[in-house]
């Protein structure tokens, strides 16, 4: 699983958007409010500064049509694993918009202060998702409408732990809850997640939480095996 690029002090902070007076302005008070830099981004320049680093991108949906926002869709696609991705001044989005956008992990509606954002950011720079809960039972309702997986039980192995926390994952549980819960560090678990998210084909929480719903009684476990529970707590 992607996480975005931090220093103790600084965060890599890139703002896809158009060059404004208010733009400019965000961006000033980002970088005082998070004690690093953020770049601004045009969509001509995303090959070129999203392949030279990862970090946390910003899309900031007031500055593009809906053709436009369409292509950004398909540019971005390819970076899904390197990038955390947040939605910026977006409109109240059904979770059927939320859907077509399966790489987003946090979303920031018009009107949230400048504050609600910068502690949105931090929190996904720590791993967290930014999507309010409601939000989230939307689109596990949206997948579970319009996907509907079926999955080879011997295909599929998931350890004791991995299943363990999948089911802490369905209560709506954050990393560092998990972790506490568990007794494990909070990079275990984001190390267990990555497996997880790669063994059931999965881009996101969401659809991970709609997948155990459905079929984590199903699957089979094997027994703990010596990894990053041995060594990194």
């Amino acid at each position: 699983m992607s996480k975005a690029e931090t220093t103790s002090d600084s965060y890599t902070l890139l703002l896809i958007s158009q060059p404004s007076m208010s733009v400019s302005a965000l961006i000033a008070c980002l970088e005082k409010e998070i004690r690093g830099t953020v770049e601004l981004v045009s969509p001509d320049t995303i090959h070129e500064k999203l392949t030279e680093r990862s970090g946390l991108v910003l899309i900031d949906l007031s500055a593009f049509d809906d053709t436009a926002t369409e292509r950004l869709k398909h540019a971005l696609t390819p970076y899904a694993d390197q990038h955390v991705f947040a939605l910026l001044n977006a409109h109240d989005l059904t979770a059927k918009e939320l859907a077509s956008w399966p790489f987003i992990k946090g979303v920031f509606k018009k009107d949230d202060e400048l504050s609600h954002l910068c502690y949105g950011v931090e929190k996904m720079f720590s791993g967290e998702y930014w999507l309010p809960r409601h939000k989230m039972a939307a689109l596990i309702h949206y997948y579970q409408q319009h996907y509907q997986q079926t999955i080879d039980e011997q295909a599929i192995v998931l350890t004791n732990r991995e299943q363990e926390i999948l089911r802490h994952l369905v209560t709506g549980a954050s990393n560092q809850d998990i972790a506490n819960a568990l007794a494990v560090s909070e990079h275990t678990v984001k190390s267990h997640l990555y497996n997880v998210f790669k063994k059931i084909n999965v881009k996101n929480r969401v659809q991970a939480v709609f997948w155990a719903k459905n079929n984590l009684s199903l699957i089979g476990s094997v027994g703990l095996e010596l990894g990053p529970d041995s060594y990194d707590d």
